[in-house]
């Protein structure tokens, strides 16, 4: 199984997941934002964002996705 970001979205925010073998891992929770909210909606895998290409159409995507390998290194040193 590809491990992959999940969201939920609960209050006006966005609570991103890692979701692999292993299990269901929360990685952080952010105020909502329609693009992210679009971009995330069906899961993507973490291979998709790490080769993310669309840099500068989107500030607070590009900042989500900056920020999502150094909480996905925490919790797979952490939890997995």
């Amino acid at each position: 199984m590809k491990d992959k970001i999940q969201i939920s979205k609960l209050n006006n925010k966005l609570h991103f997941y890692l979701v692999s073998s292993k299990g269901r891992f929360y990685l952080f929770t952010q105020r909502f934002s329609k693009g992210v909210y679009h971009f995330f909606i069906k899961g993507r895998s973490e291979s998709e964002i790490l080769s993310f290409k669309h840099w500068s159409r989107n500030p607070r995507l590009d900042k989500t996705i900056e920020k999502l390998p150094i909480y996905i290194t925490y919790v797979r040193k952490e939890f997995a």
